[in-house]
């Protein structure tokens, strides 16, 4: 290939590459963020976010739920944007917690410049502002996009200081290792993907680093391993101060170790298992209606794989080394996941990040490469029908199918039909004389993510299991529970209404008394009649 400087793109033309990246981030992140119904999962951390705040204490549950990270994040934006009491809260304000995280990430690839090469840097911020994949989950109030965050800001911090930077980067570093395990125990994969994408780096190439020191496992063993004890040091204290609120819950700090065993366990499946290859069709190609692929990413990705492996890096050996490590890293986060039975689409976001920078090395190598007009017009015609479609995507993730099954990003969401039960509950709820309104919810997942959408009607019971008596003024069920339900009426007057999904494959009935039921029927004619 020849010399990376020939079409070199200036400090000028980065700064259009991240405007224009940081605005399309912004455009396909922001807008009705509140539309789309909340999932299950979302639901559980939003009423934990809400707990941590009223009562200043995270309760770590070691076998599921994961760490207090994205709630420690949110808590410190809802008093910086000003939210006030949690019983306020939107969908809408939780979402914009991971949509910042999300413009950060594409803002970090900044710190990884020289690695990537400028060109390759604007590139990856390009398709990163508008991957489906990426801008989906940047939607979603889950921890894998700030986890992401922290991963690639641990990565792009150990690069600064082995060039040349100071012992903050170390610092920060560490404070970003440290958030990965408060805020997902899946980091640990990211962290032995690392080792392992470093150790083939060094073994290759030799040094990351233009000077003595830093990363250095030569002779002076002793300098070469004080870099990593300011990582480990930091990373350990902000764990701990996290998991322990402020060293307060010890038993928090023990749980957030031993709850590996639980993963273990989980990863056989726990009934998301898939075969070994699905998120490669995540990546390539997946058809359910639509054809959905970010294969340009895929493809993109590879070239930059092989590009650092034999690409003319003009004796920059830091800067092969890095491209061999994230290549590497790319590779074993990939293997790892297939291997694992357990698998949900998000998982794989921090390998497909890795695999988006990888792909804007990949464009910026192709387009170094060519010397022509023609051929440096058709390459910039193709890249743009590739952004062209990834954008026509993202447009149909996010808003035609945003709780679609139909949507591969989609996974076990909440139906937008049970959108079409809340007002009816809530109306209920206004015309109940005597406050006298009381709801009984009947799911084998206790009704989430009605805990949510319901967390200020206190009288809302939820029961796993059919109780021996009911007296509830409204009832919701699942559709196979009705006889089972109705022979304990005991001689009550119910009118049924729905069906409501809750889920794929799980429908809802409700049952409202007859008084109540009349009552609401009466005031729906005479609005009727008034208008």
């Amino acid at each position: 290939m020849p010399p990376q400087q020939k079409n070199a793109l200036g400090l000028f033309g980065l700064t259009i590459f991240t405007i224009v990246s940081l605005a399309l981030g912004a455009y396909y992140r922001f807008p009705s963020l509140g539309d789309r119904p909340v999932h299950t999962d979302e639901a559980i951390l939003a009423i934990k976010s809400a707990e941590f705040q009223e009562t200043g204490h995270f309760k770590y549950d070691p076998s599921d739920f994961h760490g207090p990270g994205l709630h420690d994040v949110t808590l410190v934006w809802s008093k910086l944007a000003g939210w006030g009491h949690s019983s306020t809260w939107t969908e809408t304000q939780l979402r914009t917690v991971t949509v910042i995280c999300g413009l950060l990430l594409l803002l970090s690839t900044l710190l990884l410049r020289d690695a990537l090469g400028r060109l390759g840097t604007g590139f990856a911020m390009l398709l990163i502002s508008i991957s489906p994949m990426m801008v989906y989950y940047s939607r979603y109030f889950i921890m894998e996009v700030p986890l992401v965050l922290f991963i690639t800001l641990s990565i792009a911090a150990m690069w600064r200081y082995s060039q040349g930077g100071g012992r903050w980067w170390l610092v920060l570093a560490g404070l970003a290792l440290g958030m990965q395990h408060a805020t997902k125990e899946t980091f640990a994969i990211n962290v032995v993907a690392a080792m392992i994408g470093f150790i083939v780096a060094k073994t290759m190439v030799g040094n990351f680093s233009p000077r003595r020191g830093g990363f250095d496992i030569g002779p002076q063993r002793g300098r070469a391993v004080r870099p990593w004890l300011w990582v480990i040091v930091v990373a350990g204290i902000t764990s701990i101060t996290i998991y322990s609120g402020g060293f307060k819950d010890w038993q928090a700090v023990k749980d957030s170790a031993t709850t590996y065993l639980n993963y273990l366990q989980r990863s056989t499946g726990n009934g998301h298992e898939k075969p070994w290859y699905y998120y490669f069709t995540l990546i390539f190609w997946r058809k359910d209606g639509l054809v959905w692929s970010e294969a340009m990413i895929g493809g993109l990705g590879i070239i930059g794989m092989l590009y650092a492996f034999i690409g003319n890096h003009m004796k920059n050996a830091p800067r092969q080394a890095f491209l061999i490590f994230l290549s590497v890293y790319t590779f074993i986060l990939f293997t790892i996941y297939s291997f694992l039975a357990y698998k949900t689409p998000w998982s794989i976001l921090s390998a497909q990040h890795a695999l988006t920078l990888l792909a804007g090395v990949g464009a910026a190598a192709i387009a170094e490469s060519l010397t022509g007009k023609f051929s440096r017009l058709a390459f910039k015609i193709a890249f743009g029908f590739g952004l062209y479609h990834l954008i026509a995507q993202t447009n149909i993730a996010i808003h035609l199918y945003a709780a679609d099954s139909r949507n591969p990003y989609v996974y076990s969401h909440t139906s937008s039909n049970l959108l079409t039960l809340l007002p009816k509950v809530r109306e209920l709820q206004k015309i109940a004389p005597d406050d006298s309104f009381d709801v009984l919810v009947v799911n084998r997942d206790a009704g989430w993510p009605l805990p949510w959408y319901w967390r200020d009607i206190k009288t809302v019971r939820y029961t796993t299991t059919i109780p021996e008596t009911i007296d509830a003024r409204v009832i919701v069920a699942e559709l196979d529970m009705q006889p089972a339900l109705e022979a304990k009426f005991a001689g009550k007057t119910y009118t049924m209404q729905g069906p409501f999904g809750l889920r794929p494959g799980v429908m809802l009935n409700m049952w409202v008394e007859q008084s109540l039921w009349d009552r609401f029927t009466l005031r729906k004619q005479q609005e009727a009649t008034a208008k």
